[in-house]
Protein backbone atom coordinates (compact mmCIF):
# COMPACT_ATOMS: atom_id res chain seq x y z
CA UNK A 1 0.00 0.00 0.00
CA UNK A 2 2.80 2.44 0.96
CA UNK A 3 4.44 1.48 -2.61
CA UNK A 4 1.94 2.12 -4.63
CA UNK A 5 1.30 5.77 -2.98
CA UNK A 6 4.41 6.34 -3.31
CA UNK A 7 4.41 5.83 -6.93
CA UNK A 8 1.26 7.64 -7.25
CA UNK A 9 2.97 10.29 -5.85
CA UNK A 10 5.80 10.29 -7.65
CA UNK A 11 3.68 10.01 -11.14
CA UNK A 12 1.64 13.31 -9.75
CA UNK A 13 4.55 15.00 -8.87
CA UNK A 14 5.92 14.27 -12.42
CA UNK A 15 2.79 15.17 -14.33
CA UNK A 16 2.92 18.63 -12.44
CA UNK A 17 6.61 19.31 -14.21
CA UNK A 18 5.61 18.11 -17.16
CA UNK A 19 2.63 20.39 -17.27
CA UNK A 20 4.94 23.33 -16.15
CA UNK A 21 7.73 22.73 -18.23
CA UNK A 22 5.46 22.63 -21.37
CA UNK A 23 5.43 26.21 -22.79
CA UNK A 24 1.56 25.45 -24.58
CA UNK A 25 -0.10 25.26 -21.14
CA UNK A 26 2.65 25.47 -18.57
CA UNK A 27 5.42 28.49 -17.80
CA UNK A 28 5.15 30.74 -20.88
CA UNK A 29 9.10 31.67 -20.59
CA UNK A 30 11.24 31.48 -23.35
CA UNK A 31 12.41 33.17 -26.21
CA UNK A 32 8.89 33.65 -27.71
CA UNK A 33 7.22 34.82 -24.36
CA UNK A 34 6.25 38.22 -23.23
CA UNK A 35 8.35 38.12 -19.92
CA UNK A 36 11.25 36.79 -21.67
CA UNK A 37 10.88 40.12 -23.84
CA UNK A 38 10.62 42.09 -20.82
CA UNK A 39 13.72 40.64 -19.17
CA UNK A 40 15.55 41.61 -22.25
CA UNK A 41 14.27 44.77 -22.13
CA UNK A 42 15.55 45.44 -18.61
CA UNK A 43 18.70 43.49 -19.46
CA UNK A 44 19.34 45.83 -22.25
CA UNK A 45 18.47 49.21 -20.33
CA UNK A 46 21.09 48.06 -17.38
CA UNK A 47 23.83 47.47 -20.20
CA UNK A 48 23.39 50.70 -21.84
CA UNK A 49 22.89 53.27 -18.83
CA UNK A 50 24.03 51.38 -16.13
CA UNK A 51 27.56 52.51 -16.20
CA UNK A 52 26.78 56.15 -16.75
CA UNK A 53 23.64 56.67 -14.44
CA UNK A 54 25.07 55.14 -11.82
CA UNK A 55 28.85 55.73 -11.94
CA UNK A 56 30.54 52.79 -11.33
CA UNK A 57 33.28 50.79 -12.95
CA UNK A 58 31.80 47.40 -12.23
CA UNK A 59 28.26 46.47 -13.83
CA UNK A 60 27.61 43.58 -11.80
CA UNK A 61 27.90 45.64 -8.96
CA UNK A 62 26.03 48.08 -9.79
CA UNK A 63 23.26 46.33 -11.03
CA UNK A 64 23.05 44.32 -7.74
CA UNK A 65 23.46 47.18 -4.84
CA UNK A 66 21.68 50.00 -6.91
CA UNK A 67 19.32 48.51 -9.34
CA UNK A 68 18.76 46.28 -6.92
CA UNK A 69 19.02 47.15 -3.57
CA UNK A 70 16.10 46.16 -1.56
CA UNK A 71 16.19 42.82 -3.23
CA UNK A 72 19.80 42.04 -1.61
CA UNK A 73 18.83 43.62 1.38
CA UNK A 74 15.99 41.11 1.81
CA UNK A 75 18.65 38.00 0.74
CA UNK A 76 20.91 39.32 3.64
CA UNK A 77 18.37 39.64 5.96
CA UNK A 78 17.05 36.22 5.00
CA UNK A 79 20.30 34.70 5.62
CA UNK A 80 21.39 36.44 8.56
CA UNK A 81 18.50 35.18 10.10
CA UNK A 82 19.34 31.79 9.25
CA UNK A 83 22.46 31.74 10.24
CA UNK A 84 21.56 33.43 13.89
CA UNK A 85 18.66 30.29 14.04
CA UNK A 86 21.03 27.64 13.53
CA UNK A 87 23.63 29.15 15.86
CA UNK A 88 20.98 29.69 17.92
CA UNK A 89 19.80 26.28 18.07
CA UNK A 90 23.15 24.17 17.88
CA UNK A 91 24.65 25.99 20.75
CA UNK A 92 25.37 23.90 23.73
CA UNK A 93 22.51 24.72 26.59
CA UNK A 94 23.52 25.54 30.10
CA UNK A 95 21.55 24.97 33.40
CA UNK A 96 22.12 27.92 36.25
CA UNK A 97 24.34 25.42 37.80
CA UNK A 98 26.31 24.33 35.21
CA UNK A 99 30.12 25.77 35.23
CA UNK A 100 31.22 28.01 32.75
CA UNK A 101 34.88 26.31 31.54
Amino acid sequence: MKRTLAYLSLLFILGVLLYVANPNYGLKFGPGGEEWKALRYTDDYYITHGLEEVGGTNIVTDIVFDYRGYDTIGEATVLFTAIAGAVALFRPWRRDGDEHH
